[in-house]
């Protein structure tokens, strides 16, 4: 499984990509107004491995080794900013928590989100759906699902 902190940019990444894809009135359910609000993270699926993390629920993850994932994205019209939090426990040694966050903007164009990183400039693109209070950002590595507080 890739690194804690590869997984967490490629939540924010997803989570970014979410709010880009709502760019339209709302009545649309992918436009910005729309997907304005705090999200929790609901689960975690790195594809490359077909592991799914459910959050907040520690989840085996071979040789041992345990990762308990939760978060939230707060999204406006034009802007996300996240905070994850990874708990790694393997077994025989104490468990190591690592938060990470991260804030920038975002656009949307149909079902495609993208994410630009402050700071960094760092760009990526996902596939934004929603069913509900559920949205699902998704790329070709992994896949993540936000429930709208």
């Amino acid at each position: 499984m890739k690194n804690a902190s590869h997984l967490f940019m490629s939540v924010a990444v997803l989570a970014s990509s979410i709010f880009w894809l709502n760019c339209g009135g709302d009545s649309n359910p992918l436009a910005p107004s729309s997907l304005a609000g705090t999200w929790d993270l609901v689960s975690f699926t790195d594809k490359t491995i077909n592991i799914t993390v459910p959050a907040g629920q520690p989840t085996d993850i071979g040789n041992g080794e345990t990762v308990t994932i939760t978060g939230s994205v707060v999204l406006t019209e034009t802007r996300y900013q996240y905070s994850l939090t990874f708990v790694t426990a393997v077994t025989g040694q104490p468990a190591q928590t690592v938060v990470e966050s991260s804030a920038g903007t975002y656009s949307i164009n149909g079902s495609t989100v993208t994410a630009v990183e402050d700071g960094s400039g760092e760009i990526n693109v996902f596939t934004l759906t929603r069913s509900g209070n559920r949205i699902t950002l998704e790329d070709a590595e992994e896949r993540t699902v936000w429930e709208k507080r």
